[in-house]
């Protein structure tokens, strides 16, 4: 014990006070009285009885009494070592972070975190609190503060591995979010994980503020993996069937060469059984022989090898047969016009085109049917378009591109499909030719010509134009040099309209020699019929929209996941699914059992593979501003000044209160036994 005024120590002296009152009594004799006292001689008045102490209890009471008074002023208290220094300031507000990500399923690393998450637990006190989170690609609280123990420890038991990606931003600001509400002087965030660097980047902005404390705790060991990233397609055709030859990419993150055999299955087939040889931090690939794919919706997967980290040696994909997009060439009867438009077309497998050329005077309804665009090159627009049937093939969805020419013109009751009114021809042969300027690049027509050196359309000239002005409800999505329009789009129901107000043959421009000419008739045709490739896998996390993807299923809508966890969605629902399972899900329609169903394949995130981790040290510094960390199996408390320690225990309060009590019990006691003297 330590005082924080010892000199008050002196006052003791008092304590001598009672004991000279005990021993030292005033003379209590009867006074007789004689006539004379001429005769008598003085004889000094000696008691035994005033020299010995006669009540033990009252001296005694009277010394503490005062002794404790004294001690009250000299201001005690305890030295504490520093767990029972961490103890005495205060309750604390723990938030505990839980990696589980799909790299946390390395080995023995899960279990690794389950038992530092326990350690933590049994750490608490019984005031602090503490919050469990489970974190991976995003973060959410698994059990709000509390000091419960058993529940924390069953809580922890009950995680389990997630398919997701690591990141460490959505998890350390929720824990910045939680630890800013409590009322709890001490709060800390304990972040137990593998510590993948590429789960941390310099763009993070979470940041802990001054008074918090950030503990980590790394599971991370071995780094040592192999993966299957990715697959490529290559498609060709064999006696009229169409054949997928599927490539696999390997990586190979380990010190040491790998020797791995890699399986290509189809439908639960085993077909082919190949061994790749992979340098120590290399990639390479494996090619298998091609398949036949006669049905949608076929599923493969490739397996390389076996290592700690299973979840991404497999890599799921989905086939279908390719769907070619039906295109209609509407000239005016001279098939030189069309000969651009349908060699660029003839080219390119993804997609596929299937262009027909038909003279504008054989165009029929049924010309209509079938087809995701028609292309009205340079031709009035034909009787079989309209009485609305122009307008019905746009309102269903279908695209429609009008090349403009000398022979262009349009029937009435459908001039307002159009983006605008069409002019005359505009002659720039005599002086310097047009160039085409303008490109909306947030159009997805000229999205691809964005990036730097990815098409010079400056270098094509334009020598003849249509006059086109444009309505309230069109988009200019090009313009020419002199802010004339080059290329505008209407919307009608679901279908799409533009107008190209030059020909794309040689007559009025040479851009059909040119290398833009090619990718930008293919991106007005896949704009214009909706085309959108349907990925052959997605990676976990993402969201598809079976609304869309799954059009063919009218109705209800039942989708199981890789677990086998089933979720109805009614007719006309949005259809989202957050894709957060690895495997193949499957899409049926309502009450339907038999036949192939539709089928997304889903994988892991490539960059969980990479377990190169990241200095938990660099981490700290980066959220709390200091460059050093408190493990959380050692934490220690900053040493407390005396005056704080005693100002904590106030142990002065309970001794001053003892003395009070001790006098007041004093006060009692001595006047009974004066009354009862009085009478003796």
């Amino acid at each position: 014990m330590s005082f924080l005024t010892p000199l008050v120590f002196a006052a003791l002296g008092a304590v001598a006070i009672p004991i000279l009152v005990h021993l030292i009594q005033r003379e209590r004799n009867r006074v007789v009285q004689f006539p004379s006292l001429m005769f008598l001689q003085r004889i000094p008045y000696q008691s035994v009885r005033r020299r010995r102490i006669r009540h033990w209890l009252l001296l005694a009471m009277r010394i503490s009494a005062i002794a404790l008074l004294v001690l009250a002023f000299a201001r005690p208290f305890f030295q504490q070592g520093a767990l029972a220094a961490a103890a005495a300031a205060g309750a604390r507000e723990v938030v505990i972070l839980l990696d589980q990500s799909a790299s946390m399923g390395y080995g023995d690393h899960w279990q690794r975190a389950q038992e530092a998450a326990h350690r933590v637990v049994a750490g608490l006190s019984a005031d602090d609190r503490a919050t469990l989170v489970l974190f991976s690609r995003n973060a959410e609280e698994n059990m709000r503060a509390t000091s419960d123990r058993a529940r924390l420890d069953a809580a922890i038991d009950a995680a389990k591995v997630t398919s997701d990606s690591t990141r460490f931003g959505p998890a350390l600001k929720l824990a910045e979010s939680i630890l800013s509400q409590s009322s709890l002087k001490r709060r800390e965030a304990v972040v137990i994980s593998d510590f993948q660097k590429g789960g941390w980047g310099s763009v993070e902005d979470a940041r802990f503020p001054e008074g918090f404390t950030l503990t980590t705790e790394t599971v991370a060991a071995d780094t040592s993996n192999v993966s299957v990233p990715s697959v490529t397609f290559a498609r060709s055709e064999f006696s009229g069937q169409e054949r997928v030859a599927v490539t696999a990419g390997i990586a190979n993150r380990s010190d040491e060469p790998a020797n791995v055999p890699v399986v290509l299955s189809v439908d639960g087939l085993e077909l082919e059984t190949k061994t790749a040889t992979i340098g120590a931090r290399a990639s390479g690939s494996v090619t298998f022989a091609p398949f036949t794919v006669a049905d949608a919706n076929v599923r493969g997967t490739v397996r390389a090898g076996s290592d700690p980290l299973p979840a991404d040696n497999t890599f799921h994909f989905v086939v279908s047969p390719s769907a070619p997009v039906s295109v209609a060439i509407i000239e005016n009867g001279n098939r030189d016009a069309s000969l651009y438009l349908s060699k660029a077309l003839s080219i390119g497998s993804t997609p596929a085109f299937r262009a027909d050329v038909v003279a504008v005077n054989r165009v029929t309804p049924a010309t209509f049917e079938g087809r995701s665009v028609l292309i009205f090159n340079d031709t009035p627009l034909p009787s079989a378009a309209g009485g609305g049937a122009l307008r019905r093939f746009i309102e269903r969805g279908g695209g429609v591109l009008v090349v403009t020419g000398d022979r262009t013109s349009w029937l009435t009751d459908a001039e307002d499909l159009l983006p605008g009114q069409i002019g005359a021809p505009v002659d720039r042969i005599a002086g310097r030719s047009a160039t085409i300027g303008f490109r909306d690049y947030s159009h997805p027509v000229f999205e691809l010509f964005q990036a730097p050196r990815s098409g010079d359309f400056t270098s094509a000239h334009v020598f003849r134009y249509r006059v086109l002005t444009p309505g309230p409800e069109a988009r200019v999505i090009s313009r020419f040099d002199d802010g004339a329009v080059a290329a505008a789009e209407r919307r009608t129901g679901a279908g799409r309209l533009i107008v190209w107000t030059s020909t794309l043959d040689d007559t009025w421009t040479d851009l059909v020699v040119k290398p833009v000419y090619l990718p930008l008739v293919h991106q007005l045709v896949r704009y214009l019929a909706r085309y959108e490739q349907t990925p052959n896998w997605l990676t976990v996390g993402q969201v598809v929209d079976l609304a869309s993807t799954a059009a063919t299923i009218r109705g209800e809508r039942v989708v199981v996941s890789p677990s086998g966890q089933r979720t109805t969605q009614a007719a006309g629902s949005p259809g989202l699914v957050e894709l957060s399972e690895q495997g193949v899900y499957e899409i049926r329609a309502g009450g339907t059992t038999t036949g192939r169903p539709m089928a997304v394949a889903v994988n892991i995130d490539p960059a969980e593979a990479d377990l190169t981790p990241l200095d938990p040290a660099e981490l700290v510094a980066s959220v709390t501003g200091r460059a050093t960390q408190v493990e959380a199996a050692t934490a220690v408390a900053e040493p407390m000044t005396p005056e704080d320690n005693e100002r904590r225990q106030a142990l002065w309060w309970y001794l001053l209160v003892a003395g009070m009590l001790l006098l007041a019990a004093e006060t009692v006691i001595s006047n009974r036994l004066s009354r009862k003297e009085k009478f003796l």
